[in-house]
């Protein structure tokens, strides 16, 4: 009797505290909903039709930050169509776009090749990239990501292991070893540990305040905790670790949900960027200076090790090792061997984007001809991403999957056709000189702020400097530049700002509308169409099918121009200049009894309509 009153009692002392942890779970759920923090959200326009990213999802990863990265707001169905062709970009800002707005990301221009090569698809390719991340925020969001049914997945990752949030150099950690981190974010799916996560993050932040100024510094500044990291040290081996076995589980764990996988090697500007402002660096900088001598000397050969040398002994981790290619075909190799399967088989690739950099630049050293400072492509490199990913899908597609290459057109014109203008070019250019004037391209004491001392030299670069400093939205700031060109008489620039906007912001009609009214001003007819034919399915309305009408009959598409004044009709019932028209396209058709219908359902509604007399004349309705 002893003994079982024992056991009952070390049951009930046990079960107390997991009753008591359940409870305030339950409380937690039921008064803090917005600690869930999913991945995707639905949108708030298009009736619960499309989701998007969550623009606070990052607060998982940084709780102490009152602002923290957002990923890029993009759209895709929320039930996917049954022809659909999705796909995910896993990774960080390189793999967003930044520093230019969203429109300038390689999954852009995939977006748009393979809407070419797939005619009968549905094609979405969506951007998941956060930046000042790592691979712990990829294998946390990936069960979230798998439940949209990717058709596959793009990983282009690898330069904030060490400094990204988590990372074995970062201000931001959770624990000394890998294994232990990826214990701890498991653990925040709990809201009762992320609200407590959460409070300690933010006392500290507080405690902190004023170590960095908020308005100068960037997300490289506020994640890294000033740690150099040289090669083979302990946090160096660390975060080699890290990004071999997190990569390995976010294989694996894509390959098991039947995805196929495809993982870049990461490139990095090792010929024009200096190793970073250190007093841990002289080895890196001898390195880098003998790189450049030798290049000066003409001897390619050896200071393309000399330069990739210098990158890998900057102890200032913001470019990923040249060891971290390795891991990617070790992790490639490992999984595809794992399942039986042949590379050529395997559901995960190998993408060489670092080695179409290096076959891509002089002495194969890549520098400002494919990067606009360490990490990040300017427009050519970001084009030659998205060729190279395109490349390897079209020898490796996914199960089902054709790619008609012949329908393939040049990345330079799709460029064009996401339309990245002069105006989203200037705000990269900002974004990228308040960077460069801070750590670690300069020295904490030769830190300056960009953004208190530049002058704007006209109305777009000063819309342009603000949106690359946050206080101006970009969608507000395209809107108010493109009428400034269309007052100014620069109707196609105007144009092209309205278009990129409206490629960007599909679900919405008003910048299909804006877009479409531009290009009728410059009487550039059949785009006009294009964009009035994607606003009217999005936002019908008698005015959009009148002008849309007008476009056709002006091109003689009579039965066109009828069917949008019959809708015109159905929109808006009895509208007399709807009626008059409709009746006389009618009749150009050939239909004359349905354009006589017309004119008498005029003639009952609107007697006094001027061209009412004329119009039944010419119908013989007069007689």
């Amino acid at each position: 009797m002893t003994t079982s009153r024992s056991r009952w009692f070390t049951a009930i002392a046990l079960m107390v505290p997991l009753l008591l942890f359940g409870a305030i779970e339950g409380i937690m759920r039921v008064a803090w909903p917005a600690g869930e923090l999913p991945l995707f959200v639905t949108a708030a326009a298009g009736n619960g039709e499309w989701l998007m990213a969550n623009p606070v999802v990052a607060a998982r990863w940084f709780p102490g930050e009152q602002s923290p990265p957002a990923p890029n707001l993009e759209f895709f169905r929320a039930t996917k169509a049954a022809n659909g062709f999705r796909v995910f970009v896993l990774g960080e800002s390189s793999a967003q776009g930044f520093p230019y707005p969203r429109t300038g990301s390689f999954a852009r221009l995939l977006d748009a090749a393979l809407t070419d090569a797939l005619p009968d698809r549905d094609v979405e390719v969506v951007t998941v990239g956060i930046a000042a991340t790592n691979s712990y925020a990829m294998l946390d969001v990936l069960p979230q990501l798998l439940a949209q049914q990717p058709d596959a997945v793009l990983y282009y990752g690898g330069h904030n292991e060490f400094v990204g949030a988590l990372g074995a150099g970062s201000a931001i950690r959770l624990a000394a070893s890998p294994s232990l981190t990826r214990a701890f974010v498991a653990l925040q799916q709990l809201r009762s540990v992320r609200a407590l996560n959460r409070y300690v993050a933010q006392r500290r932040a507080r405690s902190a305040a004023g170590a960095v100024n908020p308005s100068a510094a960037s997300f490289m500044e506020s994640v890294t905790n000033g740690q150099d990291v040289p090669m083979d040290s302990p946090a160096y081996r660390i975060g080699v670790q890290q990004f071999d076995e997190n990569l390995t589980r976010i294989a694996e764990r894509i390959v098991e949900a039947g995805v196929p996988l495809y993982i870049a090697s990461t490139p990095a500007n090792v010929r024009d960027q200096a190793p970073f402002a250190s007093a841990g660096n002289d080895a890196a900088r001898a390195a880098f200076a003998q790189a450049v001598n030798m290049l000066a000397a003409g001897d390619s050969s050896t200071s393309r090790a000399a330069f990739f040398r210098a990158r890998d002994l900057d102890v200032v981790r913001f470019r990923a090792p040249g060891v971290f290619d390795s891991v990617v075909a070790r992790v490639v190799q490992r999984v595809a061997q794992r399942r039986g399967a042949s590379p050529s088989s395997a559901r995960v690739h190998y993408v060489p984007v670092a080695e179409a950099f290096a076959a891509q630049s002089p002495a194969g050293t890549p520098g400002h001809e494919l990067f606009l400072e360490h990490v990040h492509p300017n427009r050519a490199g970001v084009q030659l991403i998205a060729n190279v990913f395109l490349t390897t899908l079209r020898s490796a597609p996914p199960s089902g999957i054709t790619i008609d290459s012949t329908r393939l057109r040049t990345m330079a014109v799709y460029e064009q056709q996401v339309a990245v203008t002069p105006f989203d070019e200037r705000i990269a250019q900002h974004r990228v000189a308040a960077l460069a004037a801070r750590w670690p391209f300069v020295a904490m004491t030769q830190q300056g702020d960009y953004r208190a001392t530049y002058v704007p030299q006209n109305a777009a670069d000063t819309l342009a400097f603000l949106v690359a400093g946050g206080a101006r939205p970009w969608e507000l700031a395209k809107l108010e530049l493109a009428r400034q060109l269309e007052v100014a008489g620069d109707t196609a620039q105007a144009v092209q700002e309205y278009r990129g906007l409206a490629n960007d912001q599909f679900i919405f009609a008003e910048p299909h509308k804006l877009a479409g009214a531009a290009l009728f001003r410059a009487r550039r007819f059949a785009e006009a169409d294009t964009q009035f034919e994607l606003a009217l399915a999005l936002e019908p309305s008698a005015e959009l099918a009148l002008v849309r009408a007008r476009i056709a009959g002006d091109a003689q598409r009579w039965p066109q121009a009828v069917q949008m004044l019959e809708l015109a009709q159905r929109l808006q019932p009895g509208r007399a200049d709807v009626l008059y028209q409709l009746a006389l396209a009618q009749s150009v058709t050939g239909n004359i009894p349905a354009a006589r219908a017309t004119a008498e359902e005029l003639q009952r509604l609107h007697p006094q309509f001027p061209a009412l007399a004329q119009l039944r004349a010419v119908l013989g309705l007069n007689r």
